[in-house]
This record gives structure tokens, sequence and C-alpha cells, in this order.
């Protein structure tokens, strides 16, 4: 009973001690947080915290929501928006910084606070108010997506794509990474996406990937904690229209959420025969990095630039439930990643992992796949509409916690307490 007891106590304290990464992420809440202010205008409503022993604005940010359950953008005319754009709405999604939340408020200030808002997350309160018609506001900026460069910014990470496709990642920067030498060095290959089917039978298989694949940018929307993309993609194989997807990027400091839906019309049906599709990021000689996923038991893939009986055991075991898989490269870069199934997905999904130095798989800018990691869709049925999240969470170290204990943290949902004054 006592060992237990120390245990737990020990734990809480590593948690609390050597999370900066955890705190540092954004935290969504939802309009619901705010019953009391539905129907007001969220102009009228900045949000401070008490740093330093005095009320300073925080940066917000409040992304609306459409009816069908997706982020809305006016230039997406297949969704609806839920409510007033101007007004605070149950669905609507607020953005904040959990770092940025302090301590009670103690003694009388100028400003005209209107609620406090309390944030719970893994233990630890952050106060954050609510302040009426602020004179002060946050200026800072956190993210920031060039349209014309093609370039996302944030405070810790840098990501550039070329030939004006949203699809072609290419140098992937974090701040603290340390490359080969001591040299600065891309993170990343590739971004692959590969659409793979039957055409008028199995034995005439066609693979479109990222080359075959032009989205179009419709709509950006800048705001100082995510810069949000909506963009559309059109599919044709054999001159029959087989697929649009819409895509949904919310860009963070740390954190990148792509949405993605679309539907595989009925008249594919008579051209496409078991449709596929692949999702990975190939890494740019990542030797000695880790591997661990939440479905695959106590398997550990090492990049070595050779296939191991374990990484090939993975590679077998489907995918299931609330899923994530951990990358770790040891240098100052981890990845969390998860793919999140919203509507339609009774399709079977894997592990896509691929470690061998001299494999090529297009597109490619560096010889080798070290590692290739992401997911495998396969066997996608006909008329229905699907719609996944591929969530992906960025640190240094994941705070010095097992990837079990990091994902289950991060993942974990905050609660929130809004008290009006």
């Amino acid at each position: 009973m006592i060992k237990n007891t120390v245990t737990r106590a020990l734990a809480t304290v590593l948690l609390l001690c050597a999370s900066p990464a955890l705190w540092a992420q954004i935290i969504t809440l939802t309009g619901a947080d705010f019953k009391p202010l539905i129907g007001k205008q969220t102009g009228l409503y900045s949000f401070f915290s008490m740093q330093d022993g005095r009320l300073t604005p925080v940066p917000h940010q409040w992304v609306q929501w459409s009816k069908e359950g997706y982020p809305y953008f006016e230039e997406d005319d297949s969704t609806h928006l839920i409510g007033d754009p101007r007004r605070i709405d149950s669905e609507d999604r607020l953005l904040l910084r959990f770092e940025d939340g302090g301590p009670a408020l103690s003694g009388n200030v100028s400003e005209q606070v209107a609620a406090e808002l309390l944030v719970s997350h893994n233990g630890k309160e952050h106060h954050f108010y609510l302040v009426k018609n602020a004179y002060l506001q946050s200026t800072e900026r956190y993210v920031q997506f060039d349209p014309k460069s093609m370039t996302i910014k944030s405070t810790d990470f840098a990501l550039s794509m070329a030939d004006q496709n949203l699809f072609k990642w290419n140098d992937f920067y974090f701040r603290g990474f340390e490359g080969e030498n001591g040299q600065r060095q891309s993170i990343l290959d590739t971004l692959k996406l590969r659409l793979s089917a039957g055409v008028f039978g199995e034995n005439n298989r066609v693979t479109l990937n990222n080359n075959n694949l032009d989205p179009k940018v419709k709509q950006i929307i800048s705001g100082p904690l995510a810069a949000m993309v909506y963009a559309t993609t059109s599919v044709k194989v054999a001159r029959v229209p087989v697929l649009r997807i819409h895509n949904y990027f919310l860009v963070m400091p740390q954190q990148v959420d792509i949405h993605s839906r679309f539907t595989l019309p009925g008249i594919a049906d008579t051209v496409l025969e078991r449709p596929a599709l692949d999702i990975s990021l190939d890494g740019n000689d990542l030797y000695d990095s880790k591997l661990v996923t939440s479905w695959t038991g106590n398997h550990v893939a090492i990049t070595d630039g050779v296939l191991s009986e374990s990484e090939k055991a993975m590679l077998t075991m489907p995918l299931k439930g609330n899923n994530w898989i951990w990358f770790g490269t040891g240098r100052g870069f981890d990845m969390l990643a998860q793919l999140a199934f919203v509507k339609g997905f009774d399709t079977p999904a894997r592990l896509l992992y691929q470690d061998d130095a001299s494999q090529v798989n297009e597109p490619e800018r560096f010889a080798g796949q070290l590692p290739n990691v992401g997911f495998s869709l396969t066997d996608i049925p006909f008329g229905k509409e699907f719609y996944f999240i591929t969530r992906m969470y960025y640190s240094h170290d994941s705070s010095g916690l097992a990837p079990g204990v990091y994902a289950k943290n991060l993942l974990t949902e905050p609660k929130a307490r809004l008290l009006m004054k």
C-alpha cells in the first residue's frame, strides 16, 4: 500500500516537473464551456491572466464550426455555418495556450473582469480572465502561412512546400533538433500520399501519388494561434471523376491537424476495384529513431535501414481503437501522430512502416526510407462519406515521459469552468 502511494506521488511529481511540452500545446475548448455567454459578441471579450502580479492580455482564437461537423470556411459551399460568426455559439471552438494561464486573481484591478475561466489539464489548473471592452490587447502571433512562398513558420518549426502544392512537403525544421555533425538538417524527406485502385479489373492497378494531386487553396484564415487553410482536390481516372477531397488544415505552433473528407461516388464502382489510401511521412536519415504504437504491444521499431522481424510483426496488426504512433529521434525532435476516424470508416487500417536504406518510393528527395511512417487504409467502399483527422504533435523530447504516458496526457481533453463575475 505504502509502495503504491509513493509510486503514484513520484509519478505526479515527475509529470508536473518534466512536462513543458504538455503545457505549451494549444488547448481547445468549445462554446458549450461558455454557456452564460452564448449569443454574446466574441469581439467584446479579451482573455487575460495574472503575470508578474498584474493582469496581462494573452492570445486567443475563436474557430467557427459548420452544421456538418467540420471547421467552417466561407468558400466551402458544401457546408453551412452554425449561428452568427460574430457571436459565441455552442459549437464554436476556442484556442488558448495552456501555459498562458496563471494563478488566481488577487486584489483589485482596473479592468472590467466579466468572468473567470478555470482550465484543468493533467492535474494542473490555470486561471484565465475574460475582460470586457479591454483597451489592452495581445499582439503575439505564434504561426503564419505564406501562400506566395508556400511556407509555414511557427515559433517552433518551419515547413516549406514545393510547386505551390500543399501536398508536396519539403524541408521541415524544428527548433533544437540536432542534425548530423551539428549541421542544420531537414527532418523530413517528404509527405507521401498514395491512392491506388484496380482500373477495369484488379490486374490493372493504377497508383496516384503527390505528383498527380493538385490541391487548390480556396481560403486562408490567419490567427494568432492557428493558421487555417481550406483546399479541395479533384481526382479523375480514365476521365471519370472518382474523388473530390476537402481538406481543412489547422496549423498551430507545435501541432498540425489535417481534416480530410471525401466520397467515392457510386459511378466510380464501374471503373475502380479495391481502392486504397496510404498517408505517410518519410524521414531524412533518422537513424536510431524509435517508433511505438498504441496497438502493437511491446514491439519497438528502430530505424537502422533493415526491416526486423519485430517490425514485420507490427505491420500485420490491424489498427484498434483510439490509436497513436509515437516517434522519437533522440536528437531533439519527437512526434506523436493520431488518426481519428469520425465518419464512415469500417475499412481496415494498418501501420505503414518502411525501414530501408536503398528502397525508392516516389515522391522522393533523398535516397531510402529512413523511416517512412504512416497509415494504410484498404478496401475503401463506394458511396459513403469518409471523414478523418490526422493530428501531429511535435515536441523536443516528449517531456521525458514514456510514449504511452506522454500520449495519454497529451490526448486528454482539458476541463473548463466559467465563473461569472
